[in-house]
């Protein structure tokens, strides 16, 4: 719980533009603080803290608790240094920390639910990883630095942008690269799943602020697909969130859900960048006011346990604190949410799609129908907890939820107190009649219920899976029945002309003790041969052999003359 403290005292007094260079970490590192690193890291470290206290005090005494508090902390440290990190390899180097340390968070408590989720997580986190270390090579490349202002970022080509929108649409939770979501959010324990939708899931938004040139230049093509799809994640995550039956998983659609709303705002401002300077801003703010609700929410859901000894009027309040955190989650007048939302309208305003702004009025009725579920189901229950009480955590949540109540009268002005006003009335009044009618008549809702399970498509994509392989295997048997006649064929034709026949007067030679001894009597021999050609082989030459004798061209020739000086 010590460990998200230096990162929240960094947010608090360092001044935007505060700057530290690392020149000896990778090709030069940079950790720095502007506008948007200092919002993120504020509610970043607001978030695990609580997560933290609750962590230290909920898992003491549990199985394996050092194992969690490791990851639990190289995840957060990682989350950290992307925030902080102002090049390129920094931010990747954060991200890849994140991502793998938090495998070990999903998977913590072994069970057959955790390790499937695990695998899928693991799969998606290193497809998104692959993919964000190609497109920040590519941006290195492209603009000729680490550190790429918006300016330089306006001569990149289309594939570093499509490989940035997949590496973090991973982390987004983008449809249809959701599929993790939905299956690490109830197998991580509560404090990890606070941290993995509250504040995991933000650092693509951050990333796309960082890495594509927002206000810069217009993008309308890569605006018009980021926009739209934001617009499929906002509106494919309510109708499956609404069906479902554990209130993590709720939670974890919600995210899904919210996440396209900042993926639609996002590709608004790629397209129309005088919309940046508002857009930014809006967004940053956005990101903070669902971080630290989705985190409340689901400590929330951990403190739903009636522990031995506990006064009656605990649970009461955390289920009020609850309701306060949902609707501020769905933008309820008064509430952060209400906040969060009045800072968009200027983007929405600002579209060239005259129906965005209906879209976003339905997905609030949407959001408060989910949030109603949510509340339904977490409002019937009430585990029994073997431990005496969860006083710390309870306290660290008890800040949180103070935090998010006061955040409308801190930062937004009062004109932005009332929100959808009237949106949010007729969506409460019809989730009132719905639940009024699923109280008196319990079997109403019950088909609907589960019909689609958490992982939706991945589910859903196993019976389509049976069929292609059942159908692959039907057009594979006569190519397989070909192919062995092929092989067979091949073989005999070898077999004709390679193969001798038994009686071959060569194999006798080809055994091994005709062959054998020839090859060692061949070695023999030519040792014997070295050994003649031998110095010590020769004998030593004799003394007349030492005697001087003239060269025989130099003999005495009878017919010439011979001079008596004539040395030889």
């Amino acid at each position: 719980m010590l460990g998200p403290l230096p990162a929240l005292v960094a947010a608090l007094t360092l001044s935007v533009g505060a700057r530290l260079e690392l020149p000896w970490l990778f090709l030069g590192t940079a950790l720095g603080l502007d506008a948007t690193a200092q919002v993120y890291l504020l509610f970043t470290a607001i978030l695990w803290l609580a997560a933290g206290i609750y962590a230290a005090f909920a898992f003491r005494g549990t199985p394996h608790v050092g194992r969690f508090h490791a990851v639990f902390l190289l995840t957060m440290a990682g989350n950290f240094w992307l925030i902080v990190g102002q090049d390129l390899f920094s931010f990747y180097a954060g991200f890849a920390m994140m991502g793998l340390a938090a495998y070990g968070l999903v998977v913590h408590d072994g069970s057959p639910l955790a390790l499937r989720a695990g695998k899928v997580y693991l799969v998606m986190a290193l497809l998104g990883e692959v993919s964000l270390f190609a497109a920040l090579v590519m941006i290195a490349q492209q603009t000729g630095t680490t550190e790429p202002s918006p300016e330089d970022l306006t001569q990149l080509t289309g594939l570093p942008i499509a490989l940035a929108l997949v590496g973090l649409g991973v982390k987004a939770g983008l449809v249809p690269l959701h599929l993790w979501l939905p299956l690490a959010h109830p197998a991580a324990p509560i404090p990890a799943s606070a941290v993995l939708s509250g504040a995991m899931i933000k650092v693509a938004i951050l990333g796309w602020l960082r890495f594509l040139p927002v206000g810069a230049i217009a993008l309308p093509e890569w605006g018009a697909l980021v926009a739209a799809g934001g617009v499929l994640t906002l509106f494919y995550a309510l109708p499956i969130g609404v069906v479902q039956s554990d209130p993590k998983v709720i939670l974890a659609y919600s995210s899904i859900s919210k996440m396209g709303l900042l993926m639609l705002c996002l590709g608004l401002v790629l397209m129309e960048p005088g919309l940046a300077p508002v857009g930014v801003a809006a967004i940053s703010l956005y990101a903070a006011q669902h971080g630290l609700a989705k985190g409340g929410l689901f400590l929330g859901v951990g403190l739903r346990k009636q522990a031995p000894g506990q006064p009656g009027f605990i649970q009461p309040l955390v289920l009020g604190g609850l309701i306060i955190l949902a609707l501020a989650l769905a933008g309820a007048p008064f509430t952060s949410g209400a906040v969060a939302k009045y800072a968009l309208k200027p983007i929405l305003a600002g579209a060239e799609w005259p129906w965005v702004a209906a879209a976003v009025t339905v997905a609030t009725l949407g959001t408060i129908l989910l949030m109603a579920r949510f509340l339904w189901v977490v409002g019937l229950r009430s585990k029994r907890h073997p431990q005496p009480g969860l006083l710390w955590p309870g306290i660290a949540w008890s800040l949180l939820l103070a935090l998010v109540i006061l955040f409308p009268f801190a930062l937004g002005k009062p004109a932005s107190w009332l929100g959808d006003w009237l949106t949010i009335s007729l969506g409460i009044s019809f989730a009132g009649l719905v639940a009024i009618g699923a109280w008196r008549n319990p079997a109403w809702l019950s088909p609907v219920i589960g019909l689609i399970p958490a992982g939706d498509l991945l589910v859903l994509a196993r019976p389509v899976g049976r069929i292609v392989v059942s159908l692959w295997r039907q057009l594979w048997q006569p190519i397989d029945a070909l192919q062995h006649r092929i092989n067979q064929a091949a073989i005999g034709r070898f077999e004709r002309i390679f193969k001798r026949p038994d009686t071959d007067g060569e194999d006798a030679l080809r055994r091994w003790p005709v062959a054998g001894g020839l090859w060692i009597g061949i070695i023999a021999l030519l040792l014997v041969a070295l050994l003649a050609r031998s110095p010590l082989s020769q004998s030593a030459p004799s003394s007349e052999s030492n005697e001087e004798r003239p060269p025989p061209d130099l003999e005495v020739n009878p017919g010439l003359e011979v001079n008596p000086d004539l040395e030889v």
